[in-house]
């Protein structure tokens, strides 16, 4: 072997070591492949019963679950990181398909436009595009907003 091999040889070696070193940290970062489409939403045997269960029910859905909470890390730059949750009130069916649902607070009402709905809204569609939609309980009104997103094409 030649000495200028012998550079080649450890330079290849250096830049697989790198490059591995780099796809590791990637793999670590990544998130887990389970997502809400994936979980099996099946009835939970005892759900509390609230008053957006009683109004969920008396509107002819049957609520499936209760509070699920799912937790999300979220990376900036590759080195700030925080961690949050995002949290489904329930899960409720019906006939058409299952829906998740988002119970409205006294301190946060809902912007009902287009861009407010998109807003509050479809991070529940997007996690869990199987859902038909996402329910609205309204329990100050005592009402129930059957919501639906349709992703057009980028011409429409």
């Amino acid at each position: 072997m030649q000495q200028g091999d012998t550079f080649v040889l450890i330079l290849v070696v250096i830049i697989l070591v790198v490059w591995l070193w780099i796809a590791f940290r990637r793999w670590l970062r990544l998130p887990s492949r389970t997502t809400m489409a994936e979980w099996h939403i099946e009835p939970e045997d005892e759900i509390p019963v609230t008053e957006a269960v009683e109004l969920l029910e008396h509107s002819g859905y049957e609520v499936l679950t209760q509070k699920r909470r799912v937790p999300i890390r979220i990376v900036v730059n590759d080195s700030e990181e925080y961690s949050t949750r995002f949290t489904i009130d329930h899960f409720v069916r019906d006939e058409e398909g299952i829906y998740a649902v988002k119970v409205m607070k006294e301190d946060k009402q809902l912007e009902w436009s287009g861009s407010g709905l998109r807003d509050e809204l479809l991070s529940y569609h997007l996690l869990y595009p199987e859902a038909v939609g996402v329910i609205v309980v309204d329990l100050e009104e005592q009402s129930i907003h059957r919501i639906q997103f349709h992703m057009l094409g980028e011409s429409e």
